[in-house]
């Protein structure tokens, strides 16, 4: 119980524990939550311990160290009995007891640990001899304690008739001078301040995130993809998903994609076919758009999957449940075809959804008579550009891209968690 094997590598990364009182496979949002932060810090090269009063084995540890310290738990029969007594504003001598055989299981797994992230247990009531113990080891051990608060006792209707005058009910509305607070959402915050009169900003506010990749069911061949081109990072992804042919009028996606940076936004174009099998002089072509990429400092945005995949001899790399992966990736579907005989296309994008521009071709608006954006041949690139900028302003896109940057968990760890980690209380 609270033992685990001693760590003997070396590491300048912060050795990190997150501690709730429940883990995977126990299924609840502050658990997922838990999970998520531990498996992304994994990742990047974290020592990571999740120390947890029920749970595991974990759906898929990751490098992530679990230890089981039953008294942590909620449920904990001692915990409950503990419970009862302070739901009816009782302080009963089994807590200082229980607080401090808390204290003993956790002063230890804080002594190897750089910080610890604790969910919950600083601002809710479920084991108020853990917050107390939490408190006492704040101002004690070597780890940096940090509170992500998800829930608050004192301000929910449901648990407000239980909270009671003095400690340790108080412990949940006061803001320890050696804990750094981080609340989900402003709303939170905001219900902090008001009940502790803390000073604290709004940087303090770091919120759940999401998975693109995994709730988009995402394969392996699209998420290397993704990683390598930096399809999850970028403002907008344009997505061409044609052979390069003359016809095809490629250069006005080019283009495009210069205009879109020119707004001030990182764009990626991914061109997914392979040069034409039947024209000799199809690497011609290519060699025109990649000249005309080159000349717009556009080498790191326009991409040519053929050459991703290996060169034209793996033609078809690009396989259909890739394409598809790259339509769900998509913010924009772009197809400036000088003439085309059917818009395949076209069908494609409406099954997933994306914003379509394209050229006002016969043969593209006989597959969709409406719901996509023409523009005439002899509008120009500008035109296209143009109506590109407008398909990006569509509030479903932006919502979509604001998603994307603003609740991925992986740049909420890199740029929010991780420099929280090392920066002093």
């Amino acid at each position: 119980m609270g033992r685990r094997a001693r760590r003997v590598e070396v590491t300048t990364r912060a050795r990190v524990g997150l501690l709730h009182y429940t883990c995977p496979p126990v299924i609840g949002g502050v658990e997922t939550i838990l999970y998520e932060q531990a498996i992304r810090l994994a990742a990047r090269d974290h020592p990571v311990t999740i120390l947890s009063g029920r749970g595991g084995p974990l759906p898929d540890a990751r490098g992530v160290e679990l230890v089981i310290i039953p008294q942590l738990d909620s449920r904990h029969p001692q915990v409950s009995a503990v419970r009862d007594a302070l739901n009816q504003g009782q302080v009963p001598a089994e807590f200082a007891t229980l607080q401090a055989e808390i204290e003993q299981l956790l002063s230890p797994q804080l002594a190897q640990l750089d910080a610890l992230i604790v969910h919950n247990a600083m601002t809710l009531h479920f084991n108020l001899a853990l917050t107390a113990a939490l408190w006492t080891l704040a101002g004690r051990d070597r780890a940096r304690i940090i509170s992500w608060v998800h829930d608050l006792s004192w301000v929910n209707p449901l648990y407000r008739p239980w909270m009671h005058q003095g400690e340790p009910w108080d412990l949940l509305r006061r803001q320890h001078p050696k804990i750094t607070s981080v609340f989900v959402s402003a709303q939170r915050l905001a219900e902090w301040r008001e009940l502790t009169g803390a000073v604290i900003d709004s940087t303090h506010v770091i919120p759940n995130g999401i998975d693109p990749a995994t709730l988009l069911k995402i394969g392996a061949r699209a998420r290397e993809l993704a990683s390598r081109i930096g399809l999850m990072s970028s403002d907008v992804v344009m997505l061409a998903p044609v052979r390069i042919t003359k016809r095809k009028n490629l250069e006005w996606a080019v283009e495009a994609a210069a205009g879109v940076r020119a707004s001030g936004r990182r764009v990626q174009l991914v061109i997914t076919g392979p040069p034409g099998p039947h024209n000799p002089r199809a690497q011609d072509y290519v060699d025109e758009l990649k000249h005309l990429r080159d000349e717009l400092g556009l080498r790191e945005s326009v991409h040519f999957l053929f050459e991703e995949a290996g060169g034209p001899k793996d033609a078809y790399a690009v396989d259909a449940a890739t394409l598809s992966d790259l339509y769900m990736l998509s913010d924009v579907v772009v197809l400036p075809s000088a003439s085309e005989g059917f818009g395949l296309p076209l069908a494609e994008a409406a099954i997933f959804r994306v914003p379509v521009v394209c050229t006002d071709l016969p043969a593209f608006r006989e597959v969709a008579p409406e719901g996509v954006t023409f523009v005439s041949t002899e509008g120009g690139s500008a035109a296209f550009t143009a109506a590109v900028l407008k398909a990006l302003e569509s509030p479903p896109t932006r919502l979509r891209r604001h998603v994307l940057g603003a609740l991925s968990w992986d740049r909420l760890v890199a740029e929010r968690i991780e420099p929280l980690l090392s920066t002093p209380a």
